[in-house]
C-alpha cells in the first residue's frame, strides 16, 4: 500500500520560502488566497500519476475538510484498488473496499497529514506572477516559486501553481525543469460535487503480527 505518498500530495501549500521583492510577495498572497479558498470548499480532489519500479500508478486523494480523506491508488501490477481513509480520528485501509480499521499508532500520522492538507495555510514562500498562460488546454493564472535552486541532471526545477481565474481555485501544482523538457511532478485539482466519505460498516480492527 502506498499510504506514505499522501505526504507528497500535501504539498498543496508546501512551497519553498525565500525573500524576494515586493512583487513576489504580492503574488504569494494570491497563491495563499487560492489555497485558502480550496480548503474552505466542501470537498476537493488531488490526482497524479507516479512512476514506480513496478510500473505507473494513478493516485487520487479526496478531501472533505476538515477531517475526512480517501486515498485510492491503482496500478496494473496491484491486486485491486489500494485505499486509505480517514474519518475524524478513525483511519481505515484496505483493497477495493475491504477495509480494516487501523490501530491508533498508525492513525496519528494520517491525521497529521490530513490536517496539513486541509488546515490553516502556512508560509508558502514567495512567487513570481507569470500572468495568464495556456496550460493543458486551459487559460489559467500562473505563479512560479521564486526559489529555483533544485536541480535534476543539471536542469533547474521550478514549481508553478496554476489558478483558475474564474473560480479562483488552484488547478495544478507542477514541478518541471525550466527548459520545458518534461514534468517532474504534476498534481491536478478538481472539485466534484459528488464526493462522499463515510466510514465502512463492520470493518474489523487491524491485526498485529
Amino acid at each position: 500500500m502506498l499510504r506514505n505518498t499522501t505526504t507528497t500530495l500535501i504539498l498543496t501549500a508546501a512551497i519553498l520560502a525565500n525573500a524576494q521583492p515586493a512583487l513576489a510577495e504580492d503574488c504569494a498572497k494570491d497563491v495563499v488566497t487560492a489555497i485558502e479558498k480550496q480548503r474552505a470548499s466542501k470537498a476537493f480532489r488531488v490526482s497524479m500519476t507516479q512512476s514506480t519500479a513496478e510500473g505507473p500508478v494513478d493516485m487520487t486523494v479526496d478531501y472533505m475538510p476538515p477531517d475526512r480523506m480517501l486515498q485510492t491508488v491503482i496500478g496494473k501490477h496491484m491486486p485491486g484498488e489500494q485505499q486509505t481513509m480517514l474519518v475524524g480520528s478513525r483511519a481505515f485501509a484496505g483493497t477495493s473496499g475491504a477495509y480494516e480499521e487501523l490501530l491508533p499508532q498508525f492513525t496519528q500520522s494520517i491525521v497529521a497529514e490530513v490536517r496539513a492538507a486541509t488546515g490553516k495555510v502556512g508560509n508558502v514562500g514567495t512567487f513570481e506572477c507569470l500572468g495568464k498562460v495556456t496550460y493543458d488546454g486551459r487559460e489559467l493564472l500562473a505563479y512560479r516559486a521564486a526559489d529555483q535552486a533544485a536541480k535534476v541532471d543539471g536542469d533547474v526545477l521550478a514549481r508553478t501553481i496554476y489558478v483558475d481565474p474564474t473560480s479562483g481555485l488552484p488547478a495544478y501544482n507542477v514541478v518541471a525543469p525550466l527548459s520545458g523538457k518534461s514534468e517532474a511532478m504534476k498534481l491536478s485539482y478538481s472539485y466534484p460535487d459528488g464526493i462522499v466519505i463515510e466510514p465502512p460498516t463492520g470493518a474489523p480492527i487491524q491485526k498485529t503480527k
